[in-house]
């Protein structure tokens, strides 16, 4: 088998089997990973980089490792942009729109500052990250506690 049809190979399949886990697991997923993302991951690292160690060598079953991990690493940050940018969405949402045009009133409704902060909310609770007690959000105290990380990070960085 050719190198650089191996890769190609590696990649398409790749793609293909995240489109797959999507389909099975939607965008459910154990904080801060989608459970789809980790199984094409894995997939496709077992499967590839057992191909590789046995037909090519050691070196190309690195390499595939780290073309893996690549995959994973870009095309989880490209979902998530996609999936939380509120200006790839409306332009989503008007490709898939009958004529490319929505009804302003109608998409108001649908995405109102009350509903994102509701969503928001409910997604930090199901990831035990936040308690919500009558009119109250509190932090969850944990071993580690990634959010009092990156709010430490925050308060560093605004001082500068």
């Amino acid at each position: 088998m050719n190198l650089n049809l191996f890769f190609i190979l590696n990649i398409l399949i790749y793609l293909i089997t995240l489109k797959l886990f999507f389909a099975i697991y939607k965008l459910n997923y154990k904080f801060p990973f989608r459970y789809a993302d980790l199984a094409a991951l894995i997939f496709n690292t077992i499967i590839f980089v057992t191909i590789a160690y046995f037909i090519f060598d050691i070196q190309i079953a690195i390499a595939t490792l780290f073309v893996n991990f690549n995959l994973f690493y870009i095309l989880f940050h490209l979902i998530n942009m996609i999936i939380t940018s509120p200006r790839t969405k409306i332009i989503l949402d008007l490709i898939q729109s009958k004529n490319n045009e929505i009804n302003i009133n109608k998409y108001n409704l649908k995405y109102n500052y009350k509903i994102m902060v509701k969503n928001r909310l409910n997604r930090l609770k199901t990831n035990n990250q936040i308690i919500l007690r009558k009119k109250r959000i509190l932090l969850k105290k944990k071993n580690f506690n990634f959010f009092a990380l990156l709010g430490l990070v925050f308060r560093l960085v605004e001082k500068f």
